[in-house]
């Protein structure tokens, strides 16, 4: 008998069994195609309309709920006549940054040998660039060095309207939007509107996981993009439709999976679309051909023992009051009244106005987030594994 885990050959055996070491369907990274892609269809068809129709989009939903790999796969069906553009602007700090991002992004979309490549690269030597190349990736990377701020307030114009006088409706979506309000440069909201506002062939969407700054920027009257984009809210895929997705994964792959697993990974990962893809690739990875509720609990149990480590550093991070009262919400899963008696003295939170305080902190600090179901308002903890962790405490 071959010993468990033996590995030749690109063939695992476990216990005489032996697994095929084969890609696995269940990305927690990058996008791999429709066929690695679990439902979405109308938030698809909804992105794909409003860019038909001139309508820029808001793509609001929690953290790891998958709006990039929405709008990855959005842009993978769009039709030959458009083209989608993507940014992430989370790590820029500056209009500098965010301009030769989007640079890079259409040089990357349009490659050379493409009439359109060819003329962005004219107007780019026109900008004099530094042309570079992504350590990690090997990506072409494009930067433009002005001594002076407006010079980089008018690149990104010339950027825009190059792609607004293309035969090709261009749609650009542009990742933590929100990143743009702590930029230095004044105004930078109201330059942007006033720009995009002028485009007919150029659509939008802005996505961000931070709800209450989106909604105060395209929501104030105050704000320059004030209603200017039609909102759209990704939720929880339906459980019977993700459930059919990963039955079918892992028949592609000759295995089973128990009806009972099944329920267990979507009730364990609240249909959180990471953490259920994040449980699902562990499964996976276990040389195990029929998969039993047994087995999916083994593996949600190895995911919290490969994190205690990481969020035990949260209790150096707060202070008692707050690590108290994160695991008091953990083990209630949802709290309708935080400032509740029954809960406060369950839990030994002490009074209520140090529960609010806390819960204040926590909510800046993106640990817990307020949402609202058929019941009212409630909280709940932000990292759903975390969650889990806190509740055995």
């Amino acid at each position: 008998m071959h010993n468990a885990f033996c590995i030749t050959q690109n063939v695992v055996y476990f216990c005489g069994v032996n697994i095929s070491l084969e890609k696995n369907p269940f990305s927690l990274t990058a996008y791999h195609g429709p066929a690695f892609f679990c439902d979405r269809v109308n938030e698809t068809k909804q992105l794909q309309s409003n860019a038909r129709n001139g309508v820029n989009t808001i793509l609001l939903s929690e953290r790891r709920m998958g709006k990039t790999g929405l709008l990855q796969h959005t842009f993978h069906t769009l039709p030959p006549r458009m083209k989608g553009i993507y940014i992430d602007i989370f790590a820029t700090t500056s209009l500098k940054e965010f301009t030769n991002l989007l640079a890079t992004a259409i040089y990357q979309a349009f490659p050379q040998k493409n009439s359109i490549g060819k003329k962005f690269l004219l107007l780019l030597k026109a900008l004099r660039p530094v042309f570079s190349f992504d350590e990690v990736s090997g990506a072409p990377e494009v930067s433009l060095d002005f001594a002076q701020e407006k010079q980089f307030e008018k690149s990104l114009t010339h950027l825009l309207n190059f792609l607004d006088q293309q035969p090709i409706l261009s749609i650009v979506a542009i990742d933590e939007f929100q990143q743009i309000t702590t930029y230095p440069e004044k105004n930078v909201e109201a330059y942007l509107r006033t720009i995009i506002q002028q485009l007919k062939n150029v659509r939008f969407i802005f996505s961000g996981s931070s709800q209450h700054l989106l909604a105060e920027m395209f929501q104030s009257a105050k704000r320059p993009f004030f209603s200017s984009s039609q909102a759209i809210y990704l939720h929880e895929i339906d459980s019977k439709i993700y459930a059919t997705f990963i039955k079918q994964k892992f028949a592609a792959f000759k295995r089973t999976i128990s009806n009972e697993a099944l329920e267990f990974i979507l009730e364990y990962t609240k249909l959180h679309t990471y953490y259920t893809q994040a449980l699902c690739n562990k499964i996976f990875s276990l040389p195990i051909k029929k998969i039993t509720l047994h087995d999916a609990q083994l593996a949600a149990q190895l995911i919290l023992d490969e994190h205690a480590t990481f969020f035990f550093q949260y209790r150096t991070l707060l202070t008692t009051n707050q690590w108290q009262l994160l695991k008091a919400i953990a083990k209630e899963d949802k709290v309708y009244q935080i400032s509740a008696k029954q809960f406060i003295h369950n839990h030994h939170l002490g009074t209520p106005a140090n529960v609010q305080r806390s819960l204040e902190a926590l909510l800046t600090k993106e640990m817990v987030f307020a949402k609202k179901d058929e019941k009212g308002n409630y909280y709940r903890v932000y990292d759903c594994f975390l969650a889990r962790w806190l509740a055995q405490k």
